[in-house]
């Protein structure tokens, strides 16, 4: 089924950027990942065993899974507001994780901007890179996937090698929404990053232009 959300909050000075997801029927699970500066502060993940053993089927346990995602993000979201959420593992507020700082920040290039489409075939060629060190990030978890308003593609994953490379390819659907964007991710489980690309509607005219970083 693979749903999503993903939010920005900011709490005094800091900035928070909250991400929950389902992982598929093959998971069961939503898990919520909130990051600060890159940094993985908090994790939660809840199973939804329940609801895939229950009578709803289709659209209708569709319907359920997505409010009960919806309302672990916004779970998530108020607690951060309130300063009640539990963060590093150890309570700290949100002030000494900013101390915490960014000094090791991942960062996500990709290799091939004029030539990852070909024959309606994505290719995807990843690096990561500390920011600071320029050094390479292995075994990283790398994902892609194409979101458009509230919808999302189900996402292609794999893992960079030791050099901090990583390739993902898919096939495009033949057209695609105006404004609909192409999203890459990684995080090591600690650092978090994202690419995002813009796509244009007509097929011949996907040349991606980064909107955000």
């Amino acid at each position: 089924m693979n749903f999503g959300f993903n939010s920005n909050v900011r709490v005094g000075n800091a900035v928070y950027h909250v991400q929950t997801e389902d992982r598929g029927p093959a998971h069961p699970f939503l898990d919520t990942v909130v990051y600060m500066a890159g940094r993985v502060v908090h994790k939660r993940s809840t199973s939804y065993q329940d609801l895939i053993g229950g009578a709803a089927q289709g659209e209708a346990l569709a319907n359920q899974l997505h409010e009960r995602l919806s309302q672990q993000h916004r779970e998530i979201m108020g607690q951060l507001e309130a300063g009640t959420l539990q963060l590093n593992e150890s309570g700290k507020s949100p002030a000494k994780v900013v101390a915490a700082g960014s000094n090791d920040e991942l960062e996500v290039r990709l290799l091939n901007p004029k030539s990852w489409l070909e024959a309606g075939n994505a290719t995807l060629e990843v690096e990561l890179r500390n920011k600071v060190s320029e050094t390479a990030i292995g075994g990283a978890d790398v994902e892609a996937f194409l979101e458009s308003g509230k919808n999302r593609s189900a996402p292609i994953r794999t893992r960079a090698d030791a050099k901090g490379h990583a390739i993902l390819s898919f096939p495009l659907p033949t057209s695609v929404a105006e404004g609909t964007a192409l999203v890459i991710r990684a995080t090591d489980g600690e650092h978090y990053a994202e690419l995002r690309f813009r796509m244009k509607a007509k097929q011949d005219e996907k040349t991606p232009a980064p909107t955000s970083k």
